[in-house]
């Protein structure tokens, strides 16, 4: 592994954990508020994007770094330097200010504006899964079997993203129909358990960068991807507070092959 990347594996893991026992500790316990476009923003999301960019700035001041959380009424920006680091800092907010447990943390580093590894703290599981193309995925620092390309059929387990848009519900009726839903209302999740093979495959319409940075890089791990259909954010050269959404598959081939031609 080339040492600039090893360097920044080895130094965000410990990062992240640090900010475990406060995101624990204020699961459901912290006020929201609601932002311009609608969606809630808690106290553990501003303190814990504050901890963690600060500490990636400082440790790697070359490096861009970007977060949700960044002020809304920020003007994109450009992103040129060789790394960048683009943070959730809660993933899974509506569920983490109601005290689900189904919300984590999100950190992905891109090279060249690709995602290359990524961290998903899962409070569920209370584990970090962290991982990257050809570098595997571990859970806890030890290495897990991925998700591989499964088989996709009637007993196959796949994510939504609710309440969906007619123009999808639509054309995603015989999904719906034939597989098992599920939705946690968590992005970040529903990829990362879709890397593990706990899921065989997922479709989102109101995602945005800091939701599938981290994901991205465990589905390459796992031998599965993601196909944007309205818009590739990658390589990701500008940064924005308020980007539009991203609508997207994820999984094995099997069940892209099944799934696409639904949506084209």
């Amino acid at each position: 592994m080339p040492v600039a990347k090893e360097k920044r594996i080895l130094a965000a893991t410990p990062l992240v954990l640090r900010q475990v026992a406060y995101f624990a500790a204020m699961l459901g316990r912290v006020e929201s508020h609601w932002k311009p476009d609608a969606t809630r923003v808690t106290e553990a999301d501003l303190t814990l994007s504050k901890e963690i960019t600060q500490a990636l700035r400082a440790a790697f001041p070359e490096d861009d770094c970007v977060s949700e959380e960044d002020l809304p009424q920020e003007k994109s920006r450009e992103l040129t330097a060789r790394f960048c680091w683009v943070l959730d800092p809660i993933d899974g907010t509506n569920n983490y200010a109601r005290g689900v447990p189904l919300c984590g943390i999100s950190l992905g580093l891109l090279e060249d504006g690709v995602p290359v590894y990524g961290w998903i703290y899962d409070h569920l599981g209370r584990r970090l899964l962290e991982g990257g193309p050809g570098l595997g995925i571990k859970s806890d620092g030890q290495p897990v079997t991925a998700g591989g390309a499964a088989e996709f059929d009637n007993k196959s387990l796949v994510t939504f993203h609710f309440p969906m848009p007619e123009e999808y519900l639509r054309k995603l009726t015989p999904l719906l129909l034939k597989n098992t839903a599920r939705c946690l209302g968590s992005a970040a999740l529903n990829l990362a358990y879709n890397a593990l093979g706990h899921f065989d495959g997922g479709v989102d319409h109101n995602t945005k960068v800091w939701d599938i940075a981290a994901a991205h890089a465990l589905l390459a791990a796992a031998g599965r991807r993601m196909v944007f259909l309205e818009r590739e954010p990658f390589p990701l050269r500008q940064f924005s507070p308020r980007p539009e959404n991203l609508v997207f598959l994820a999984g094995g081939e099997n069940f892209l092959r099944a799934a696409l031609p639904l949506l084209k």
